[in-house]
């Protein structure tokens, strides 16, 4: 046979002498097991890789997933004391991972991204008031969104993609609740339980206003009155022109509890002092109980000792005016002869001064202390108790203290007191009101015609109703790191709680 044709033909009779001998070795009992163990081996391995890789990986998503929900919660609570910075945000982040994850997790990197969250109210025609994401730069961060990923080490690394062995999770966290609260009307019910008239107007862009009335006009503001607050909130709804308000208050709001409900009154000893009368003199006060009220008529000037002043079945009055000029025993002008609204046959009934003193306006000043309200206090001719009257002239400088029983408290009334006692500000010089006003039985009426409390570091108001009228604009601080003076748990930075949200 020739050379050309030898060559093809050996090489059939070799394939076909290894079928034969496969065919034997496959035939044979032993020689069966051992190549279908030949085929499965790599398959059964692989399948012990993959799951073993699978379990490892979703321990390990798991672990991740609670370090940056932990992680979401701090960079938010830290939000709440030092507002929003990115790189301190970032900062945060990362070191909370390292102290979680430590060397838990292996030693591979984990990253981590942070970005912030924004929600601003849009138009719906079914909730104009509903709250959705808005990446707008305008509006504060109301929270955080985390994310984590890392490259875990698999065994099967070499066979599967990056997908399946890099592992990212994410959590958002927010501050939910009423954010930086420092006005609270604690009335369930009552229309105008924030109420505004004539010129007067409430500046609180930097904290949240809270109306907790039902009523349809739980927030009220009329005339050319103006509410402007980081954000406004009724139970109800709120009446008046939408352009009174800045923004237009977000109505359906969940109830909350007063945040001073466990807060508990200070002691009430005897009587350091009864009836308490200055006049146009100058005068140190120390603390204590001061039955029958404290009254400064004009021309008094009043130092005020650290400490708790109690005025137990009588009012504090500051810049009233004699009846009988100079004779400050024979009686003091009511509170209403001091009110625009108030006829002057009244006022004549009421034996009201009949033109401006020549004495200067009654000064009361203090750091560090608190005013405590107790007993009944009599009512005026209008039939309205008003425990606390400082006058159009009079200069009020006052902040609260910073510890013992009132603690971050400028104004306490006893919450066994009569509903609907007026605790007036008409006063034209009370510029500095540094601390929590907490009246949950009462009505904090501003009707003075200057700017009140702009001096002030913070100033909180928890009370039953809130009335305004006339010309003042009162300014509401939440300078809350500015001042010594705490703020009680529950307003301020510590109203609102971080949440995780996604």
């Amino acid at each position: 046979m020739i050379p050309s044709v030898r060559a093809p033909w050996n090489k059939m009779l070799m394939c076909r002498a290894l079928v034969v001998k496969v065919a034997a070795f496959c035939c044979h009992r032993g020689g069966g097991v051992a190549f279908v163990l030949a085929i499965l081996f790599p398959i059964v391995m692989g399948s012990v890789g993959f799951g073993v890789d699978y379990a490892t990986w979703l321990v390990r998503k798991q672990q991740l997933q609670a370090i940056v929900d932990a992680t979401a919660l701090a960079v938010v609570s830290d939000m709440q004391v030092a507002g929003f910075d990115r790189g301190r945000a970032q900062a945060v982040a990362e070191g909370q991972v390292r102290s979680l994850a430590a060397d838990k997790l292996g030693g591979d990197p984990i990253a981590v991204a942070t970005e912030p969250v924004y929600r601003k109210p849009v138009a719906n025609p079914d909730d104009p008031y509903t709250t959705t994401l808005a990446n707008d730069r305008d509006l504060p961060p109301t929270g955080v969104t985390v994310t984590l990923s890392q490259r875990k080490r698999a065994i099967m690394t070499k066979f599967v993609t990056p997908y399946l062995t890099d592992i990212s999770v994410q959590a958002t966290a927010e501050i939910v609740g009423t954010s930086r609260v420092c006005v609270v009307a604690l009335d369930g019910s009552s229309a105008d339980a924030i109420g505004l008239r004539d010129s007067a107007r409430i500046s609180a862009s930097n904290c949240s206003v809270y109306a907790m009335s039902s009523a349809a006009a739980a927030i009220d503001a009329r005339d050319a009155s103006q509410l402007a607050a980081l954000k406004s909130c009724a139970v109800g709804g709120y009446a008046g022109p939408s352009q009174r308000y800045q923004p237009v208050p977000i109505t359906g709001c969940p109830a909350i509890k007063d945040p001073l409900a466990g807060r508990a009154a200070p002691p009430v000893g005897g009587c350091t002092y009864n009836n308490k009368l200055v006049g146009s003199w100058s005068e140190v006060l120390n603390p204590g109980t001061y039955c029958g009220g404290l009254i400064l008529t004009s021309g008094a000037v009043v130092k005020l000792n650290p400490g708790i002043y109690v005025m137990k079945d009588g009012p504090l009055v500051v810049g009233t005016d004699s009846l009988v000029p100079g004779h400050p025993e024979h009686g003091q002008a009511s509170c209403l002869c001091y009110h625009n609204d108030v006829p002057p046959p009244v006022k004549s009934q009421l034996h009201c001064p009949m033109g401006p003193s020549s004495l200067p306006p009654a000064s009361l000043n203090g750091d560090g202390v608190g005013f405590y309200f107790t007993g009944t206090v009599p009512p005026d001719y209008d039939g309205v108790a008003r425990p606390l009257q400082f006058m159009p002239r009079s200069s009020v400088s006052l902040s609260a203290p910073t510890d013992d029983a009132l603690a971050g408290l400028l104004f306490f009334e006893d919450r066994s007191a009569p509903a609907g006692r007026s605790f007036e500000v008409m006063s034209d010089n009370a510029r500095r009101l540094v601390g929590t006003i907490y009246m949950p039985r009462g009505t904090f009426v501003v009707s003075a015609n200057q700017v009140v409390a702009d001096q002030s570091e913070y100033t909180a108001i928890v009370v039953r109703k809130v009335a305004l009228s006339q010309a003042p604009r009162l300014v509401v601080n939440a300078n809350y790191n500015a001042s010594k003076v705490p703020v009680p748990q529950g307003l301020g930075p510590t109203s609102a709680r971080p949440a995780l949200t996604n």
